[in-house]
This record gives C-alpha cells, sequence and structure tokens, in this order.
C-alpha cells in the first residue's frame, strides 16, 4: 500500500482595520484573490468574520509553495488596511487528514 499524495498548503490570518466600510472589506478580499490567489493557482477555504479572516491556501494542483506563502506575505505589507497577518508555515494536509 503506498503513501497517499502530499498536499501542501498554509494557513492565513488577517485582521483589518476597524474603520473598514463593508465595501472597503469587500473590495480587499477581492484584491487578495486578484493579486495573489489566482495569479498563482490556488484555492482557499475561508473562515472569516467580520474583520477577522481566515484562509487556507492550497494550490489546485494539491501542492502550495514557499514561493506562495512568501507571495501572500509581501502582499499583505503592502495593504495599509491589514493590522496585523500571520502566515503559516507550509504544511502537509494529506497528513493530518
Amino acid at each position: 500500500m503506498s503513501a497517499s499524495c502530499p498536499v501542501f498548503g498554509f494557513f492565513v490570518e488577517l485582521e483589518t482595520m476597524e474603520t473598514l466600510a463593508s465595501e472597503q472589506l469587500r473590495d480587499l478580499r477581492l484584491a487578495f484573490d486578484r493579486d495573489v490567489i489566482e495569479p498563482r493557482g490556488l484555492v482557499i477555504d475561508e473562515r472569516s468574520s467580520g474583520r477577522r479572516w481566515s484562509f487556507v491556501v492550497r494550490s489546485e494542483a494539491s501542492q502550495a509553495t514557499d514561493s506562495d506563502r512568501d507571495a501572500a506575505q509581501a502582499w499583505t505589507q503592502t495593504r495599509s488596511e491589514i493590522v496585523s497577518a500571520r502566515i503559516g508555515p507550509l504544511l502537509d494536509f494529506a497528513s493530518v487528514a
């Protein structure tokens, strides 16, 4: 019996400014998709509540990379609307399933 294929991904946790209107939150979320997720062939499972966002990020091909993590981190540092960001380590989600 062979081992299951790895499914590499990472967690992203963001907290936005309290003063953002719902339209601004929507625009920020769309920008994350447009600037980071879509161009890199990534997919996300979102668990957001108000100004606190939590994502599980993986690749459509099931192999997110450290380069993808770095891109997400770099993007958060360019957005003044984000007051805190935590980008987790690369994990094999298949091994924890």
